[in-house]
């Protein structure tokens, strides 16, 4: 697992980078290493988030080799592992150029500017010792520049996820009730333009993860250990699907979705409620996959894709920012739509030129298949038409929604 990176420690990870090879050297036979040069990226591409994406679907990628990765001070990833060859570890670092694409390091295969650099260390390991030397160095002479103060921990802070506390977790989702915890909310598109009528499109069914944490397990912080927090989804899942299979549910609009992960689409429970559910179901059914999920598993999902739109499926590609849109393509991934979160300084003056080309990224996407999620004010709406997007979901549009079914039923009730 990824070393964290803490506030103020920056060259923490480059320390025990250093370490870590510096104890390799009587049994480095077998071992390589790819040096992937994050930082070579364009500004633009070197945002948080990208980093973020990136390591999470590298990590994502190697996490059943026997070797470590490090997250170094400007970005790079370092990853060491045994046995494996060269080759075995070059689709994970195709998926990251595949990422960054549109970034021309992307296409360097150059030593000296390229993506990445490979070493064999069995025959270059002084040559990769004296880089992890350089590169401690020079994160200890960063840090010290910076001269920065840990951050102190707040006293209400959550505790982590563990083992034991996913353990008790698993149990009681699989006992308990989850039908307190399973919201329904539609994505709605307005009647015309200018109408303040909306129109459902379909339904999203998912499990409040806050809610479910709040009953359950208060002072955790389910999502503070990744692979943990996958795990738990994957567990309630299951528990979702049963819940459609064993129920008579309505809907706003005669299709609707589901957030799973990738992994799921191939189990027993899935087959169930594609026997049970789907095939009697009048109107779509889409499947919501999260899109760290999806490059971390892009084979699979390239395998399953295909086969799940010849049964009649739709495929959303959901959790994505602004950001992420300059290397996420609808098209080429024979998406049907894709979900953008709004927030609420993508209205900022300054931040708006850092999104210029949003409009294009939109529009190439194709207007109509881009959601528009988590609106919760009208600023919102104005925002996402602006840019030519005509689905919307979020608090605000369930008011609406609510606003415009009291009007109606008031209506009704005055003509008898």
């Amino acid at each position: 697992m990824i070393e964290p990176k803490q506030y103020g420690q920056q060259a923490l990870q480059e320390y025990l980078m250093l370490d870590y090879v510096q104890r390799l050297e009587t049994r480095k036979f077998g071992h390589r290493a790819v040096h992937i040069h994050l930082s070579r990226l364009k500004p633009f591409h070197r945002r948080d988030y990208h980093i973020r994406v990136a390591t999470n679907t590298f990590e994502s990628y190697v996490k059943l080799y026997v070797g470590r990765i490090f997250v170094l001070s400007n970005n790079d990833l370092l990853f060491i592992w045994k046995d494996k060859s060269i080759a075995d570890v070059e689709p994970a670092v195709d998926t990251l150029r595949y990422l960054f694409r549109d970034d021309p390091l992307s296409q360097d295969e150059s030593e000296e500017t390229g993506f990445c650099t490979w070493y064999n260390l069995n025959t270059e390991f002084q040559e990769f010792l004296l880089l992890c030397q350089h590169l401690d160095e020079r994160a200890k002479k960063l840090q010290q520049s910076n001269n920065l103060r840990p951050v102190q921990k707040p006293i209400d802070a959550l505790s982590p996820i563990n083992a034991e506390n996913l353990a008790q977790l698993e149990d009681t989702i699989h006992s308990a009730d989850l039908s307190e915890h399973i919201r329904q909310q539609p994505v709605c598109v307005f009647a015309r333009a200018g109408s303040k009528e909306l129109h459902p499109v379909f339904d999203e069914f998912f499990v409040s993860i806050a809610d479910l944490r709040n009953a359950i397990m208060p002072n955790i912080d389910l999502a503070s250990n990744r692979w943990l927090f996958q795990h738990m989804t994957e567990v309630l899942d299951k528990r979702m699907l049963n819940y459609l299979c064993k129920r008579t549910f309505k809907t706003h609009a005669t299709s609707f979705s589901i957030n799973l992960n990738l992994e799921t689409l191939t189990s027993r429970d899935f087959e169930r409620f594609d026997e049970v559910v789907r095939k009697k179901w009048p109107g779509n059914v889409i499947l919501e996959l999260n899109q760290v999920d999806l490059f971390s598993n892009l084979e699979t999902y390239l395998r399953l894709r295909d086969e799940f739109h010849e049964r009649g499926y739709r495929v959303l590609i959901d959790n994505l920012t602004v950001e992420a849109l300059s290397f996420v393509d609808r098209k080429s991934l024979k998406a049907d739509f894709i979900k953008v979160a709004w927030r609420e300084e993508m209205t900022d003056n300054v931040i708006r030129k850092k999104y210029s080309e949003m409009d294009n990224l939109v529009k190439n996407s194709g207007r109509e298949r881009v959601i528009l999620c988590r609106c919760d004010s009208p600023t919102a709406i104005k925002f996402g038409q602006s840019l030519g997007i005509t689905l919307f979901q979020g608090r605000y549009i369930d008011n609406m929604i609510a606003r415009q079914r009291r009007a109606k039923r008031a209506a009704a009730a005055q003509k008898r």
